[in-house]
């Protein structure tokens, strides 16, 4: 299931990633939704999204993150997040500004349609 509005997106995400709740995770993309950490391999489709999406839920990382900006025109949401994942020993092991399009699908629920995890912190 998605969110019931855009700016609710970056909590959720957060709890649910933290949670290694894949399945929940993955309601969170729209069915053909494009995902990229670094804007040079992406994942299309739930399918390859979740493949991308494994190796960070293996590790023992936690993930914070928060909106520093969220645009909303219609059906359509352009947000940029501030996040950071850090160890258990709550070290930051990475940082960033990622940069999403999220969608009001036919159920009303904000889907992640393009998620580009760096796409903020990228020249």
């Amino acid at each position: 299931m998605g969110v019931a509005s855009p700016e609710l997106m970056d909590r959720v995400f957060s709890e649910r990633f933290n949670a290694r709740d894949k399945a929940a995770l993955l309601e969170l993309y729209t069915p053909d939704a494009v995902f990229t950490f670094d804007g040079e391999a992406k994942a299309v489709g739930l399918e390859q999204i979740e493949g991308a999406l494994s190796g960070f839920l293996a590790a023992p990382l936690k993930f914070n993150g928060r909106f520093i900006s969220v645009y909303v025109s219609g059906d359509t949401a352009l947000t940029r997040m501030k996040w950071e994942i850090y160890n258990e020993a709550e070290n930051t092991t990475s940082t960033g500004v990622s940069a999403e399009v999220l969608r009001r699908c036919p159920d009303g629920k904000w889907r992640f349609q393009i998620d580009d995890a760096t796409g903020g912190s990228r020249v």
